[in-house]
C-alpha cells in the first residue's frame, strides 16, 4: 500500500523541480515510494530530465485512480428521502465514434461553436448525451442560453434528473418532456410560474390571461415583460385591452413588449393608430411604378404618441422628427403598403430612390420587415438590396438578413439559391456582396442544402485565384470562416484550394477544411451503430 504522505510530499517536490528546473534544484526526481517507483523504467538509463516527466505521469495517475468516495450517511428520521432514482431512457445512446468528437469539442480542440451543430446532429439521430458529460454541458447552456435549444431534445431521462439536483440548472428540468404542476403558479420559482403559465395559456389562453392580470401588480417588475411574452401563444384579440393598460407600465421593457404583441394582432386599436398617423405622413404622387413617395414629417410628438413609442427607438445619423417615421413605420406590417400602393415589396423599395425621405423609408420597412417577419418583403430586400445606391444600402437593417437567413436557410423554394444566382460576376470587388453573404452565413441556424453549397463552393471556386488583390481580406476571411459552418459539409470539402493566391490565404484555408472535414466526420459518425 502506497504511503500517502510520502507520494504526496514526492509530488510537491517534483511540481517545484519542474517549476524552477533540475539545473537550479541541484538533483534529480525524487523517489516515490513504493509501489509506485516499480512503475518507472528500472535503470539508470533515462536522464533527469525524462525521469521526470514519467514521474510526474505516474502521479498524475495515481492521485486520480485511488479516490473511494465517502459512505452515504445513514437516514436520519424527518429528512426527506433520497432523490428518486432516473427513469429509464428512451432515446438511442450516442456512437463512440461521435462521442469521441464531442470529447474533443468540449477539450477545445475545435471552436466551440461546431457544438450546438453537434448535439443537432444527435438530436437527428435519436440519440442522447453521454452521461459523463451531462454535468459540463450544463454548466455550459445555464452560462450560454442560445445553446438551450439544441441541448434539451438531447438530455435525457438522466440529464433532466440531474438538473433538478441544481438551482442553476431548473431551466433543463423545466423542458417541457413534463406537464408543469399548476401548483407552480401560486408557490413555484420564476422559471416555474412562467412554464405553468405557459402550459395553461396552451389550453385556455383566456384564463391564463386573467390570471396574469390578477397578480400584475404584485409582480416583480423584471418579472412583467417575460410574463407577458407568454400571451403570444394564442394572441388574439381578447388580449387587446390587458395589453392596451401594460402600454403605461412604468418599465420600459414591458411597454416595449405590450408595443410588440399589439403590432403584431391584426385589426388592434394599436396598429389602427399608427396606420392613421403614417397615412397623413405618407404621400404617393403617380403610380408605383413611376411616381414619387413624399413623406412629411410630424410637426410634434404628442403624448399619445409617445405612449405608443413614437420616439422611443434609437436612430443612429437621423434626425428626431426622422426618428419618429421610423418608429412608425416599424409598427405596421410592411403588407399594408404593398395592398394600399398595389405593388410587390420590391417596387416598393424603388419609390424610395424618388425622394429626398429614401433612407428613414427603407429603415422603417426594414424593421417592420423584422419585427413582423413578412416573407414577402425579407426576400425582396436581399435581392433589391444588391444593385440598391449606397447610401441605401447603408439604412438597411442586418436583421433583415439574419431573418432572410432564418426563413430561407432551407431553400425549400429556392429562394436562396435564386439570391446566390443574381450575386454579380464580379462579387469578389464589391463589400456589399461580401457583407450581404456574411449576414445569411452569421443567421443560418442549420447547414445550407447541397444545392445553394454547390453554387456557392462554385463562385468560391472562381474569384479565391484573385483575392490576393481584394481590397478587403479581413471580410473575404470572415466569410469564409462562416462558410465553413453551413456549407454542406460534403460539397464543400470538394472545393480545390489548389489555386489559393498566395501564402496568406493558406491559414485561413486550412482552418476552412479542418472545420468542414470536422462536421463531414460528425455527420457520418451518427452513422455508425451505438
Amino acid at each position: 500500500m502506497t504511503d500517502t504522505s510520502e507520494t504526496a510530499g514526492a509530488a510537491r517536490a517534483l511540481q517545484q523541480a519542474l517549476r524552477i528546473g533540475l539545473a537550479r534544484a541541484g538533483r534529480g526526481p525524487a523517489a516515490l515510494g513504493a509501489p509506485l517507483d516499480a512503475l518507472l523504467p528500472a535503470g539508470d538509463g533515462a536522464t533527469p530530465e525524462a525521469a521526470l516527466w514519467l514521474s510526474l505521469a505516474v502521479v498524475d495517475a495515481w492521485e486520480r485512480s485511488g479516490f473511494a468516495p465517502m459512505p452515504a450517511p445513514a437516514s436520519v428520521p424527518g429528512t426527506p428521502d433520497a432523490v428518486a432514482a432516473s427513469p429509464a431512457e428512451r432515446l438511442r445512446p450516442c456512437p463512440a465514434r461521435a462521442e469521441a468528437l464531442l470529447a474533443m469539442l468540449l477539450r477545445g480542440v475545435f471552436p466551440a461553436d461546431l457544438l450546438g451543430p453537434w448535439l443537432r446532429e444527435l438530436a437527428r439521430h435519436g440519440g442522447r448525451v453521454p452521461p459523463r458529460f451531462l454535468p459540463t454541458l450544463l454548466d455550459t447552456a445555464t452560462r450560454q442560453a442560445d445553446l438551450r435549444p439544441a441541448l434539451l431534445p438531447v438530455l435525457g431521462e438522466r440529464g433532466r434528473w440531474l438538473a433538478q439536483t441544481d438551482r442553476e440548472w431548473q431551466w433543463a428540468a423545466l423542458d417541457g418532456s413534463a406537464a408543469p404542476d399548476p401548483a407552480w403558479w401560486e408557490t413555484g420559482s420564476f422559471e416555474q410560474r412562467a412554464a405553468a403559465l405557459h402550459a395553461w395559456r396552451a389550453r385556455d389562453p383566456g384564463g391564463a390571461r386573467e390570471a396574469l392580470a390578477d397578480t400584475w401588480r404584485s409582480e416583480p417588475p423584471e418579472a412583467r415583460a417575460a410574463l407577458l411574452a407568454v400571451l403570444a401563444q394564442g394572441l388574439g384579440p381578447d388580449d387587446e385591452a390587458f395589453l392596451e393598460t401594460a402600454l403605461d407600465d412604468k418599465r420600459k421593457e414591458v411597454r416595449a413588449a405590450a408595443r410588440s404583441l399589439l403590432a403584431g394582432l391584426p385589426g388592434s386599436q394599436f396598429v389602427a393608430r399608427m396606420t392613421a398617423r403614417l397615412q397623413a405622413v405618407l404621400q404617393l404622387e403617380g403610380s408605383a411604378q413611376t411616381g414619387r413617395l413624399q413623406v412629411a414629417l410630424p410637426a410634434e410628438c404628442d403624448a399619445a404618441m409617445r405612449r405608443d413609442g413614437v420616439g422611443a427607438g434609437a436612430h443612429p445619423g437621423f434626425g428626431e422628427k426622422t426618428g419618429w417615421v421610423i418608429d412608425m413605420l416599424a409598427a405596421v406590417d410592411p403588407c399594408i403598403w404593398s395592398q394600399r400602393f398595389g405593388a410587390a415589396p420590391r417596387a416598393c423599395l424603388a419609390l424610395a430612390r424618388g425622394g429626398d425621405a429614401g433612407n428613414e423609408l427603407v429603415r422603417g420597412w426594414g424593421l417592420a420587415a423584422i419585427r413582423h417577419r413578412t416573407p414577402d418583403w425579407v426576400r425582396d430586400f436581399a435581392t433589391w438590396w444588391l444593385a440598391a445606391p449606397p447610401g441605401l444600402r447603408n439604412a438597411v437593417p442586418d436583421g433583415v438578413f439574419d431573418v432572410h437567413a432564418a426563413l430561407f436557410h432551407d431553400d425549400r423554394d429556392g429562394t436562396l439559391s435564386a439570391l446566390l444566382d443574381a450575386l454579380p460576376a464580379n462579387w469578389l470587388d464589391e463589400d456589399a456582396a461580401t457583407r450581404l453573404l456574411l449576414r445569411l452565413t452569421a443567421g443560418a441556424p442549420e447547414s445550407w442544402p447541397a444545392a445553394p453549397s454547390r453554387r456557392m463552393v462554385q463562385h468560391l471556386a472562381a474569384v479565391l485565384p484573385a483575392a490576393a488583390n481584394v481590397s478587403h481580406v479581413w471580410l473575404l476571411k470572415a466569410l469564409l470562416d462562416r462558410l465553413a459552418r453551413v456549407l454542406d459539409p460534403s460539397v464543400a470539402a470538394a472545393l480545390d484550394a489548389g489555386g489559393a493566391p498566395d501564402d496568406q490565404w493558406r491559414g485561413t484555408l486550412d482552418k476552412f477544411f479542418d472545420i468542414v472535414r470536422f462536421r463531414h466526420e460528425t455527420v457520418l459518425s451518427f452513422q455508425e451503430q451505438a
